[in-house]
C-alpha cells in the first residue's frame, strides 16, 4: 500500500536532507545535500545565485529532482521533479527552512544571510512525486501495477 498524503506530510516533516539536483553548465547532474522546508504541498529552499553552483545553475535551467529518503529501517523515500522557482530574499522563510536544524544556529546564520546581496528563497512545486515506504510492503516492487509507488498528478 502506498503512502498516504499525511504519511508523506509527516515523513518530509522530520528533520532530514534533500538531495537537490540540477544541470550544470555542461549538461551534467549536479546532486547537493540542502536544507529544506515542506510546506502547502511545496519544498521550500535558499542558496546564492551568484556565489553558489545551485544558483547559477536554476538561472540557466530551473528544472531539478529532490529526493529525501530514510536512514533507518523500514526505508521511506520520495522522489520529486519539478521546476525551481526563485521567490527572492524573504527573512521569515530563510528562517522557516534554517530553524528546522536548530533554532539558536538559524538565529546566527539569518543575520548573515540578511545581508548577502544574492541570498534568496526558492520553491520546488513537484510534477511528479513518487513516494514508498517499505514497511508497509513497497519492497515488493509492484510499480508496474500502480502499488508500491504513490505518483502525484502534475500541477
Amino acid at each position: 500500500m502506498p503512502m498516504t498524503q499525511d504519511e508523506i506530510d509527516e515523513f518530509l516533516a522530520d528533520e532530514r536532507l534533500a538531495h537537490f539536483a540540477t544541470i550544470d553548465e555542461r549538461g551534467r547532474p549536479r546532486v547537493r545535500p540542502l536544507w529544506y522546508l515542506w510546506r502547502d504541498g511545496a519544498f521550500w529552499f535558499t542558496t546564492r545565485l551568484g556565489h553558489r553552483h545551485t544558483g547559477s545553475d536554476l538561472e540557466r535551467d530551473p528544472q531539478v529532482a529532490i529526493s529525501v529518503a530514510s536512514d533507518d529501517r523500514p526505508y521511506r523515500a520520495v522522489v520529486v521533479r519539478g521546476r525551481a522557482e526563485v521567490v527572492g530574499k524573504d527573512e521569515d522563510l530563510l528562517f522557516a527552512v534554517s530553524s528546522r536544524y536548530g533554532e539558536a544556529a538559524a538565529k546566527r546564520w539569518l543575520t548573515s544571510a540578511m545581508k548577502e546581496e544574492d541570498r534568496v528563497v526558492f520553491k520546488v512545486v513537484p510534477d511528479t512525486l513518487l513516494a514508498w515506504n517499505y514497511g508497509k510492503g513497497d519492497s515488493t516492487h509492484k510499480q508496474d501495477e500502480g502499488v508500491s509507488m504513490r505518483i502525484a498528478p502534475g500541477r
